[in-house]
Parts: structure tokens; C-alpha cells; sequence
């Protein structure tokens, strides 16, 4: 009897060893030789064809070797292939990676609107980040940073053409404070993003983010305990806005605003009234359905205690 053993070999290959040095540059801050490197990086790409692979090690970063093939084929000039894997570490919340690359497809002479949204979004990252590891609400970056991003929001609204992402950057700018990041700091930021998100709800009451403006602004609200305020936005948005979506998730707003004002009875009707099924998925900044549904039971529960 012949047995035949069949080896399989898998080659395992990575990113570009160029890319990966300039990656790994950018994210010390310190690129020593980074054009060298990026003209290693496109000559190894024509030349000998080392494309990246498993770019997913890099976090979501999966369409490197895309934007690779179509460079080295010609449908990507070198500006606009160092923009789109700028572009990438943008959505990938990579800002530091993604500032190099952003940077240096500018300096080629490539811009666009787009560009400067990205920008924004590195600088909201970096802003974060040092209130996050500093803990310090004077440090000085934080005002450069939110300058910065400032200036960035500003530049895409007058040069996008696209007024649906138009009204995401105003939006954008009534904070730059991510809660969710560093929540320690809530009350200090609470009073700004309040006002810029009434401001922004009642300049733009016919914007399509209408929504999403008014879930920031009761979970903002309800976080800083402003429950007569929060009454009052609730029975607002459910008159103007009936057939919205998160309809059901400001009703929740409204029964919770009511239990903590003391009115029970009116608590109670209103949560029991509560559609589950039409909840959405998740709101601001990031509170889940199912747990939205539990924080009803509970309130039920105890207004069944007060009875």
C-alpha cells in the first residue's frame, strides 16, 4: 500500500516591510527618513510587487493591498494613494498614522473636502486621548487640538458640496468631548454642549440629524440631572417630531424625567406605554436596547414599590 503525505506550506506574508517601518514611525511621533521610506515603499510596490497582506493587524484596516494594486495598475496617482491610506487610518481612529499620510498627499498636491473632515476627526482623537491619559483640563494641547478642529470643521463646511455630511460637521462642532472616553469630566463639558446642541437644534429643525441632535442633548440632560429641562425637550421633540424614529426611545426620556421629578402615576403610563419592538438598535453615546429595556423594568419596579 503507497500512502502519499501531501505537505501543505502556508506562507504567512504581512504588511510591506517599508509601510510597516513608517507606520511604526508615525506612531512615535518620530519619522526619521520618512520620505526614504515612503519612495522605498511605492519602488518595492512596482517592482517586486510586495503588496500588504493581513493589513487587519493593524486594526480595521483591510483595503491597504486595494488601494496598492490600483496604484502600482495606475488607476491611483502617488497623491491620491497616500491620501486614501491616510483616509483609512482616519476611519481606523489612527490619527497620528493618519496625519503623516494626510500630510504628505497635501504636500504632493492633493486636497479635497474630505480632507479636512479627516483632519477634524484626528484632531477630536488626539484631543480625547490627552484628556483621557493627562487628566488635566488645562493641559495646553487640548487647546491647540480643539482649535484645530475647529478650523478643520469649518473648511469642510465651506468646501463640501454634500449637505447632508455639511450637517454632520456642524453637529459635530457642538463638542469636541467624547463622554464615553472620559466620563470624569461630564459635569465640566455638560454646560457647552447643551447649549451648542439647542443652538444647533434651533437653527437646523429641518436638518435630517434632527435626531441625532436632540438624543445628545437628553442623554446630556439626564446625565447631569436636569430632569425639569428634560421634560420639557421630551414633550418638545414628541410634538415636532411624531413619526420619528427614536420616537420611543424619548418617551423613555419623558417617563424617566417624570419618576424623577415625583410624578409617578404619569412615570408609569408613560413607560407602559413604551413600544420595545420599535427601539432603535442603539442611541447616543452608544446605550444599547437591551439595556435601555432594563433600566424600564427597573424604574417600573420601583414605582411599583412607591404604590
Amino acid at each position: 500500500m503507497l500512502i502519499f503525505i501531501t505537505i501543505i506550506f502556508v506562507i504567512e506574508t504581512s504588511l510591506n516591510p517599508f509601510l510597516n517601518q513608517l507606520i511604526d514611525g508615525t506612531r512615535s511621533t518620530r519619522v526619521v527618513g520618512a520620505d526614504s521610506l515612503w519612495k522605498l515603499y511605492l519602488e518595492s510596490l512596482k517592482k517586486e510587487k510586495k503588496f500588504s497582506e493581513h493589513t487587519e493587524q493593524l486594526g480595521g484596516l483591510t483595503r491597504i493591498k486595494d488601494y496598492e494594486t490600483k496604484f502600482v495598475n495606475g488607476a491611483l496617482s502617488e497623491a491620491e494613494f497616500c491620501y486614501w491610506i491616510g483616509y483609512e487610518f482616519a476611519r481606523d481612529v489612527m490619527a497620528l498614522e493618519s496625519e503623516w499620510f494626510l500630510n504628505k498627499a497635501e504636500s504632493l498636491g492633493f486636497v479635497c473636502a474630505e480632507t479636512y473632515l479627516m483632519h477634524a476627526s484626528n484632531y477630536a482623537d488626539e484631543w480625547n486621548d490627552v484628556l483621557h491619559y493627562n487628566e488635566d483640563l488645562s493641559d495646553p494641547q487640548l487647546a491647540f487640538y480643539e482649535r484645530k478642529w475647529q478650523e478643520s470643521l469649518k473648511k469642510f463646511i465651506a468646501s463640501s458640496n454634500d449637505s447632508l455630511a455639511v450637517d454632520n460637521a456642524r453637529l459635530q462642532l457642538t463638542g469636541i468631548y467624547a463622554p464615553f472616553g472620559t466620563p470624569i469630566y461630564i459635569m465640566d463639558f455638560a454646560p457647552g454642549a447643551i447649549k451648542k446642541l439647542e443652538d444647533f437644534i434651533k437653527s437646523y429643525s429641518r436638518s435630517l440629524l434632527i435626531e441625532k441632535a436632540y438624543e445628545q442633548l437628553v442623554w446630556w440632560l439626564n446625565e447631569t440631572k436636569q430632569f425639569k429641562k428634560l421634560k420639557k425637550v421630551s414633550l418638545e421633540f414628541l410634538k415636532n417630531y411624531p413619526n420619528s424614529s427614536i420616537r420611543e426611545y424619548i418617551k423613555f426620556q419623558l417617563g424617566d424625567s417624570y419618576y424623577w421629578t415625583n410624578n409617578y402615576h404619569r412615570a408609569k403610563t408613560i413607560l407602559q406605554e413604551i413600544k420595545i419592538d420599535s427601539f432603535p438598535q442603539s442611541v447616543y453615546p452608544g446605550w444599547r436596547k437591551d439595556y435601555i429595556i432594563e433600566l424600564i423594568s427597573k424604574l417600573l419596579d420601583e414605582i411599583k414599590k412607591k404604590e
